[in-house]
Protein backbone atom coordinates (compact mmCIF):
# COMPACT_ATOMS: atom_id res chain seq x y z
CA UNK A 1 0.00 0.00 0.00
CA UNK A 2 1.20 3.55 -1.00
CA UNK A 3 2.42 6.01 1.75
CA UNK A 4 0.82 9.04 0.29
CA UNK A 5 3.17 11.25 3.21
CA UNK A 6 6.53 10.69 0.81
CA UNK A 7 7.44 9.95 -2.04
CA UNK A 8 7.60 6.27 -3.15
CA UNK A 9 9.85 4.51 -5.69
CA UNK A 10 8.55 4.32 -9.41
CA UNK A 11 10.04 2.40 -12.21
CA UNK A 12 11.85 4.90 -14.05
CA UNK A 13 11.03 2.87 -17.53
CA UNK A 14 10.49 4.02 -20.22
CA UNK A 15 12.69 7.02 -19.50
CA UNK A 16 10.78 10.93 -18.93
CA UNK A 17 7.69 9.21 -18.56
CA UNK A 18 7.13 10.71 -15.36
CA UNK A 19 5.76 14.43 -14.55
CA UNK A 20 6.50 17.01 -11.57
CA UNK A 21 3.67 18.68 -10.95
CA UNK A 22 3.01 21.89 -8.68
CA UNK A 23 -0.42 22.65 -8.00
CA UNK A 24 -3.08 23.69 -5.53
CA UNK A 25 -2.57 21.86 -1.55
CA UNK A 26 -6.00 21.22 -1.91
CA UNK A 27 -5.90 18.80 -5.32
CA UNK A 28 -6.29 15.28 -4.93
CA UNK A 29 -4.97 12.51 -6.91
CA UNK A 30 -8.74 11.44 -8.46
CA UNK A 31 -8.62 15.47 -9.67
CA UNK A 32 -5.11 14.92 -10.94
CA UNK A 33 -5.66 11.71 -12.39
CA UNK A 34 -8.92 12.68 -14.24
CA UNK A 35 -7.11 15.75 -15.38
CA UNK A 36 -4.40 13.79 -17.28
CA UNK A 37 -5.90 10.39 -18.32
CA UNK A 38 -6.36 12.09 -21.70
CA UNK A 39 -2.81 11.56 -22.32
CA UNK A 40 -2.70 8.03 -22.11
CA UNK A 41 -2.36 5.40 -19.84
CA UNK A 42 -1.80 6.53 -16.13
CA UNK A 43 0.59 3.79 -14.05
CA UNK A 44 0.73 5.85 -10.92
CA UNK A 45 -0.31 9.10 -9.45
CA UNK A 46 0.91 10.12 -5.76
CA UNK A 47 0.25 13.20 -4.03
CA UNK A 48 2.50 14.48 -1.68
CA UNK A 49 1.09 15.07 1.47
CA UNK A 50 1.98 16.33 5.49
CA UNK A 51 3.11 13.91 7.75
CA UNK A 52 1.24 15.09 10.47
CA UNK A 53 -1.65 17.30 8.89
CA UNK A 54 -2.29 15.13 5.57
CA UNK A 55 -3.02 18.44 4.12
CA UNK A 56 -1.26 18.34 0.70
CA UNK A 57 1.99 20.38 0.33
CA UNK A 58 1.35 21.32 -3.60
CA UNK A 59 3.27 19.23 -5.15
CA UNK A 60 2.65 15.78 -7.01
CA UNK A 61 3.92 12.94 -9.61
CA UNK A 62 2.02 11.50 -12.05
CA UNK A 63 4.03 8.10 -13.66
CA UNK A 64 2.64 7.41 -17.54
CA UNK A 65 3.09 3.66 -19.52
CA UNK A 66 4.59 5.74 -21.79
CA UNK A 67 6.91 8.46 -22.85
CA UNK A 68 4.93 10.13 -25.02
CA UNK A 69 2.18 10.00 -22.85
CA UNK A 70 4.26 12.24 -20.74
CA UNK A 71 4.90 14.47 -23.40
CA UNK A 72 1.27 15.35 -23.93
CA UNK A 73 0.94 15.70 -20.36
CA UNK A 74 3.93 18.57 -20.65
CA UNK A 75 1.57 20.62 -23.05
CA UNK A 76 -0.57 21.39 -19.66
CA UNK A 77 1.37 23.28 -18.17
CA UNK A 78 -0.44 26.33 -17.41
CA UNK A 79 -3.57 24.25 -17.75
CA UNK A 80 -6.27 24.68 -14.31
CA UNK A 81 -7.73 21.73 -12.68
CA UNK A 82 -11.27 21.29 -12.92
CA UNK A 83 -12.45 22.02 -9.69
CA UNK A 84 -9.60 24.98 -8.74
CA UNK A 85 -8.61 28.21 -10.11
CA UNK A 86 -5.01 28.76 -10.37
CA UNK A 87 -2.99 27.02 -13.09
CA UNK A 88 -0.44 23.97 -12.52
CA UNK A 89 3.21 23.65 -13.20
CA UNK A 90 4.15 20.71 -15.12
CA UNK A 91 7.54 19.94 -15.78
CA UNK A 92 9.45 16.28 -16.72
CA UNK A 93 10.50 15.06 -13.46
CA UNK A 94 14.12 14.16 -11.97
CA UNK A 95 14.82 10.14 -11.14
CA UNK A 96 13.59 9.65 -7.32
CA UNK A 97 16.53 7.37 -6.76
CA UNK A 98 19.42 9.58 -8.16
CA UNK A 99 21.58 10.98 -5.64
CA UNK A 100 21.18 15.23 -4.85
CA UNK A 101 24.69 15.43 -6.46
CA UNK A 102 23.92 13.71 -9.78
CA UNK A 103 23.50 15.74 -12.63
CA UNK A 104 20.04 15.59 -13.70
CA UNK A 105 21.10 17.80 -17.36
CA UNK A 106 20.67 14.47 -19.15
CA UNK A 107 17.49 12.90 -18.21
CA UNK A 108 15.02 15.90 -17.05
CA UNK A 109 15.87 18.71 -20.18
CA UNK A 110 13.50 17.19 -22.48
CA UNK A 111 14.38 20.07 -25.15
CA UNK A 112 17.82 18.13 -25.23
CA UNK A 113 15.85 15.11 -26.55
CA UNK A 114 15.28 16.40 -29.88
CA UNK A 115 17.14 13.40 -31.60
CA UNK A 116 16.64 9.69 -31.92
CA UNK A 117 19.53 7.00 -32.13
CA UNK A 118 18.36 3.77 -34.63
CA UNK A 119 20.19 0.85 -36.24
CA UNK A 120 18.84 0.98 -39.94
CA UNK A 121 19.80 -1.25 -42.68
CA UNK A 122 22.95 0.00 -44.95
CA UNK A 123 20.80 0.54 -48.22
CA UNK A 124 18.36 2.88 -46.30
CA UNK A 125 18.63 6.23 -48.50
CA UNK A 126 18.28 9.64 -46.23
CA UNK A 127 14.50 10.14 -47.83
CA UNK A 128 13.44 6.76 -47.82
CA UNK A 129 13.84 6.88 -43.61
CA UNK A 130 12.73 10.99 -43.57
CA UNK A 131 9.57 9.68 -45.61
CA UNK A 132 9.15 6.16 -42.92
CA UNK A 133 9.50 8.96 -39.80
CA UNK A 134 7.66 11.56 -41.01
CA UNK A 135 4.56 10.26 -40.18
CA UNK A 136 5.15 10.66 -36.29
CA UNK A 137 6.32 14.53 -37.05
CA UNK A 138 7.97 17.34 -38.40
CA UNK A 139 12.08 15.70 -39.33
CA UNK A 140 14.07 18.09 -38.98
CA UNK A 141 17.47 16.66 -39.89
CA UNK A 142 19.15 12.80 -40.90
CA UNK A 143 22.53 11.88 -40.39
CA UNK A 144 23.99 8.35 -41.65
CA UNK A 145 26.67 7.00 -39.93
CA UNK A 146 28.13 3.78 -41.25
CA UNK A 147 29.10 1.09 -39.05
CA UNK A 148 32.65 -0.37 -39.52
CA UNK A 149 32.23 -3.95 -38.43
CA UNK A 150 29.01 -4.51 -39.86
CA UNK A 151 28.16 -3.21 -44.09
CA UNK A 152 24.96 -4.26 -43.55
CA UNK A 153 23.68 -2.09 -41.33
CA UNK A 154 24.27 1.83 -40.60
CA UNK A 155 23.57 4.18 -37.67
CA UNK A 156 20.51 6.93 -38.07
CA UNK A 157 20.67 10.43 -36.17
CA UNK A 158 17.00 11.70 -36.52
CA UNK A 159 15.35 14.81 -35.39
CA UNK A 160 12.41 16.13 -34.64
CA UNK A 161 10.57 19.63 -33.92
CA UNK A 162 9.32 18.52 -30.58
CA UNK A 163 10.14 15.94 -27.58
CA UNK A 164 6.63 14.18 -28.28
CA UNK A 165 7.34 13.91 -31.82
CA UNK A 166 10.33 11.70 -31.01
CA UNK A 167 8.45 10.34 -28.13
CA UNK A 168 6.20 8.47 -30.44
CA UNK A 169 8.60 7.84 -33.32
CA UNK A 170 10.68 6.02 -30.68
CA UNK A 171 7.73 4.27 -29.84
CA UNK A 172 5.96 3.25 -33.14
CA UNK A 173 8.76 2.33 -34.98
CA UNK A 174 10.36 -0.52 -36.52
CA UNK A 175 11.54 -2.28 -33.05
CA UNK A 176 14.81 -3.87 -35.45
CA UNK A 177 16.02 -0.45 -34.92
CA UNK A 178 16.16 -0.34 -31.42
CA UNK A 179 15.51 3.66 -31.27
CA UNK A 180 15.94 5.67 -28.60
CA UNK A 181 16.74 9.19 -27.82
CA UNK A 182 20.26 10.21 -28.47
CA UNK A 183 21.64 11.86 -25.43
CA UNK A 184 24.33 15.03 -26.79
CA UNK A 185 27.94 13.44 -26.05
CA UNK A 186 28.73 16.49 -23.52
CA UNK A 187 25.88 15.27 -21.25
CA UNK A 188 27.16 11.64 -21.95
CA UNK A 189 30.73 12.60 -21.03
CA UNK A 190 29.31 14.41 -17.54
CA UNK A 191 27.43 11.14 -16.81
CA UNK A 192 30.68 9.16 -16.95
CA UNK A 193 32.18 11.91 -15.03
CA UNK A 194 34.44 12.44 -18.15
CA UNK A 195 35.84 16.00 -18.48
CA UNK A 196 34.15 18.05 -21.41
CA UNK A 197 36.60 19.75 -24.12
CA UNK A 198 37.37 23.14 -23.03
CA UNK A 199 36.03 26.25 -25.41
CA UNK A 200 38.94 27.71 -27.09
CA UNK A 201 37.22 31.01 -27.03
CA UNK A 202 37.50 31.01 -23.56
CA UNK A 203 41.38 31.44 -23.20
CA UNK A 204 40.69 34.85 -24.78
CA UNK A 205 41.11 37.46 -21.73
CA UNK A 206 38.64 39.86 -21.48
CA UNK A 207 37.28 42.04 -18.99
CA UNK A 208 33.93 43.40 -20.15
CA UNK A 209 31.25 41.31 -18.40
CA UNK A 210 29.02 41.56 -21.29
CA UNK A 211 31.40 40.49 -24.05
CA UNK A 212 32.22 37.37 -22.00
CA UNK A 213 31.75 33.93 -24.27
CA UNK A 214 29.71 32.01 -23.05
CA UNK A 215 31.73 28.84 -21.26
CA UNK A 216 30.46 26.29 -18.72
CA UNK A 217 30.79 28.08 -15.23
CA UNK A 218 29.08 27.91 -11.93
CA UNK A 219 26.33 30.28 -11.79
CA UNK A 220 24.17 31.21 -8.65
CA UNK A 221 20.78 32.03 -8.09
CA UNK A 222 19.55 34.50 -5.60
CA UNK A 223 15.99 33.01 -4.29
CA UNK A 224 13.39 34.92 -2.19
CA UNK A 225 10.46 32.81 -1.51
CA UNK A 226 7.42 31.82 1.32
CA UNK A 227 9.01 30.26 4.74
CA UNK A 228 6.94 27.95 4.07
CA UNK A 229 9.10 25.94 2.20
CA UNK A 230 11.78 24.21 3.61
CA UNK A 231 15.53 23.14 2.73
CA UNK A 232 14.59 20.21 1.29
CA UNK A 233 11.33 20.98 -0.56
CA UNK A 234 13.07 24.35 -2.29
CA UNK A 235 15.82 21.40 -2.89
CA UNK A 236 13.45 19.08 -4.84
CA UNK A 237 11.67 22.46 -6.82
CA UNK A 238 15.21 23.66 -8.29
CA UNK A 239 16.64 19.70 -8.98
CA UNK A 240 13.93 19.64 -11.69
CA UNK A 241 15.91 22.05 -13.68
CA UNK A 242 19.10 20.28 -15.18
CA UNK A 243 22.47 21.44 -13.94
CA UNK A 244 21.62 22.34 -10.39
CA UNK A 245 24.51 21.68 -8.25
CA UNK A 246 23.31 22.24 -4.70
CA UNK A 247 20.78 24.72 -3.45
CA UNK A 248 20.82 25.84 0.33
CA UNK A 249 18.90 28.44 2.27
CA UNK A 250 20.84 32.16 3.83
CA UNK A 251 18.52 33.53 5.78
CA UNK A 252 14.79 32.94 7.10
CA UNK A 253 12.74 34.82 9.17
CA UNK A 254 8.86 34.86 9.63
CA UNK A 255 7.92 36.29 6.45
CA UNK A 256 10.23 34.52 3.60
CA UNK A 257 12.76 32.73 3.04
CA UNK A 258 16.23 33.94 1.02
CA UNK A 259 18.30 31.04 -0.09
CA UNK A 260 20.78 30.13 -3.12
CA UNK A 261 20.84 27.96 -5.72
CA UNK A 262 23.94 27.16 -8.25
CA UNK A 263 23.52 25.29 -11.52
CA UNK A 264 26.53 24.45 -13.47
CA UNK A 265 26.23 26.92 -16.66
CA UNK A 266 24.39 30.21 -16.85
CA UNK A 267 22.44 28.60 -19.77
CA UNK A 268 21.08 26.12 -17.05
CA UNK A 269 20.43 28.45 -14.60
CA UNK A 270 18.43 30.92 -17.11
CA UNK A 271 16.28 27.42 -17.66
CA UNK A 272 15.57 27.74 -13.49
CA UNK A 273 14.56 31.44 -13.55
CA UNK A 274 12.46 30.93 -16.60
CA UNK A 275 10.46 28.07 -15.58
CA UNK A 276 10.23 29.24 -11.48
CA UNK A 277 10.49 32.85 -11.18
CA UNK A 278 6.77 34.43 -10.93
CA UNK A 279 5.52 30.33 -9.50
CA UNK A 280 3.35 30.62 -7.15
CA UNK A 281 4.57 27.93 -3.96
CA UNK A 282 2.61 27.71 -1.93
CA UNK A 283 -0.51 29.20 -4.33
CA UNK A 284 -0.60 32.68 -3.76
CA UNK A 285 2.83 33.38 -2.87
CA UNK A 286 5.30 34.17 -5.38
CA UNK A 287 8.55 32.57 -5.64
CA UNK A 288 11.51 35.65 -6.59
CA UNK A 289 14.36 33.79 -8.49
CA UNK A 290 17.45 36.25 -9.81
CA UNK A 291 20.91 35.82 -10.97
CA UNK A 292 22.81 36.97 -8.27
CA UNK A 293 24.67 39.77 -10.73
CA UNK A 294 21.39 40.86 -11.04
CA UNK A 295 20.28 41.13 -7.64
CA UNK A 296 23.23 42.83 -6.33
CA UNK A 297 22.65 45.45 -9.38
CA UNK A 298 19.45 46.60 -8.29
CA UNK A 299 21.13 47.06 -4.61
CA UNK A 300 23.24 48.63 -6.09
CA UNK A 301 21.18 51.14 -8.31
CA UNK A 302 19.23 51.68 -4.89
CA UNK A 303 22.05 52.52 -2.69
CA UNK A 304 24.59 54.05 -5.17
CA UNK A 305 22.48 55.67 -7.41
CA UNK A 306 19.06 57.10 -6.60
CA UNK A 307 19.65 60.24 -4.95
CA UNK A 308 20.74 61.17 -8.68
CA UNK A 309 17.28 60.97 -9.80
CA UNK A 310 15.18 58.41 -11.89
CA UNK A 311 16.73 57.08 -14.92
CA UNK A 312 16.04 59.07 -18.50
CA UNK A 313 15.56 57.52 -21.68
CA UNK A 314 17.95 57.13 -24.29
CA UNK A 315 18.38 59.18 -26.98
CA UNK A 316 18.37 57.95 -30.38
CA UNK A 317 21.78 56.71 -32.11
CA UNK A 318 20.84 58.64 -34.96
CA UNK A 319 21.87 62.26 -33.12
CA UNK A 320 25.42 63.36 -32.96
CA UNK A 321 27.63 62.60 -30.04
CA UNK A 322 28.58 66.54 -29.10
CA UNK A 323 30.85 64.79 -26.15
CA UNK A 324 31.83 61.34 -24.82
CA UNK A 325 33.07 60.76 -21.21
CA UNK A 326 36.00 58.45 -20.68
CA UNK A 327 35.30 55.69 -17.61
CA UNK A 328 37.17 52.93 -16.57
CA UNK A 329 36.49 49.98 -13.76
CA UNK A 330 38.72 49.73 -10.98
CA UNK A 331 39.68 46.73 -10.39
CA UNK A 332 37.21 44.93 -12.98
CA UNK A 333 34.22 46.23 -14.48
CA UNK A 334 30.20 46.18 -14.32
CA UNK A 335 27.87 45.07 -16.58
CA UNK A 336 26.41 47.64 -19.14
CA UNK A 337 23.08 47.72 -18.15
CA UNK A 338 24.40 49.59 -14.44
CA UNK A 339 26.39 51.47 -16.24
CA UNK A 340 24.03 52.71 -18.79
CA UNK A 341 21.76 52.59 -15.44
CA UNK A 342 24.29 55.18 -14.32
CA UNK A 343 25.01 57.47 -17.04
CA UNK A 344 21.63 58.07 -18.52
CA UNK A 345 19.99 59.78 -15.10
CA UNK A 346 21.67 63.01 -16.17
CA UNK A 347 19.97 62.90 -19.57
CA UNK A 348 20.86 62.70 -23.52
CA UNK A 349 22.62 59.60 -23.02
CA UNK A 350 23.03 58.45 -26.65
CA UNK A 351 24.88 54.97 -25.59
CA UNK A 352 27.43 53.24 -23.47
CA UNK A 353 29.78 50.78 -24.62
CA UNK A 354 33.28 48.94 -23.84
CA UNK A 355 36.29 49.18 -25.72
CA UNK A 356 36.14 45.20 -26.82
CA UNK A 357 38.43 42.95 -24.45
CA UNK A 358 39.38 45.76 -21.84
CA UNK A 359 37.73 47.62 -18.99
CA UNK A 360 37.56 50.76 -19.94
CA UNK A 361 35.08 52.59 -22.74
CA UNK A 362 32.91 55.69 -23.54
CA UNK A 363 29.72 57.22 -22.61
CA UNK A 364 28.41 59.27 -25.59
CA UNK A 365 26.34 62.27 -24.56
CA UNK A 366 23.83 64.66 -27.16
CA UNK A 367 24.52 67.56 -24.79
CA UNK A 368 27.55 68.92 -23.51
CA UNK A 369 26.12 70.15 -19.92
CA UNK A 370 24.26 66.30 -19.26
CA UNK A 371 27.93 64.61 -20.31
CA UNK A 372 29.85 67.93 -17.81
CA UNK A 373 27.00 66.98 -14.93
CA UNK A 374 27.91 63.02 -15.34
CA UNK A 375 31.48 63.36 -15.42
CA UNK A 376 31.26 65.88 -12.22
CA UNK A 377 28.97 63.66 -10.25
CA UNK A 378 30.11 60.11 -11.24
CA UNK A 379 33.71 60.23 -10.93
CA UNK A 380 35.26 58.54 -8.16
CA UNK A 381 31.12 56.43 -7.13
CA UNK A 382 31.81 53.12 -5.50
CA UNK A 383 29.69 50.28 -7.95
CA UNK A 384 29.88 47.41 -5.49
CA UNK A 385 33.01 46.48 -5.75
CA UNK A 386 34.24 48.47 -8.62
CA UNK A 387 35.19 52.05 -8.60
CA UNK A 388 34.64 54.50 -11.61
CA UNK A 389 36.80 56.89 -12.75
CA UNK A 390 35.04 58.88 -14.98
CA UNK A 391 36.90 62.26 -17.25
CA UNK A 392 36.35 64.44 -19.96
CA UNK A 393 37.40 62.45 -23.56
CA UNK A 394 39.49 64.22 -25.15
CA UNK A 395 38.92 64.24 -28.51
CA UNK A 396 41.99 64.40 -31.37
CA UNK A 397 41.37 65.10 -34.98
CA UNK A 398 43.70 63.70 -37.17
CA UNK A 399 45.28 67.58 -38.04
CA UNK A 400 45.76 67.99 -34.19
CA UNK A 401 47.65 64.74 -33.89
CA UNK A 402 50.23 65.30 -36.03
CA UNK A 403 50.84 69.22 -34.53
CA UNK A 404 50.93 67.57 -31.52
CA UNK A 405 53.33 64.82 -32.83
CA UNK A 406 55.65 67.91 -34.63
CA UNK A 407 55.65 69.46 -31.15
Amino acid sequence: MSDPHRVKEISEEPPMSRLFIICGKQITKEQLIKHFETDGLIEECVVITDRKTGQGKGVAYVKFSKTSSAARGLLKNGSIVEGDRRPIKVMISASYNRGKHSDTSADVNENHFLRLFAIVPSNRTEEQLKDEFGCHGTVTQIRLVADKKNDKQCAAYIKFNTFLETALAIENCNPQYKAKFCVPRKHEREQKGQPTKADPISRKRTHSPDRLPAVRSDTKLVVICSSQLNQDRLWRLFDICPGMKYCNIITANEINITAAAVYSSRDEAQRAVDKIHGLEYPIGERIIVQFEDEFKEEIITKDALSHFGPPKPLVSELVPCVRKAFFICIPEPVSLKLLTDAFCRFGDLIKVYFVPGKRHGYAEFASVISANRAIQQLHGIQLGECQLKVLECAEYTGESKRNRMEN
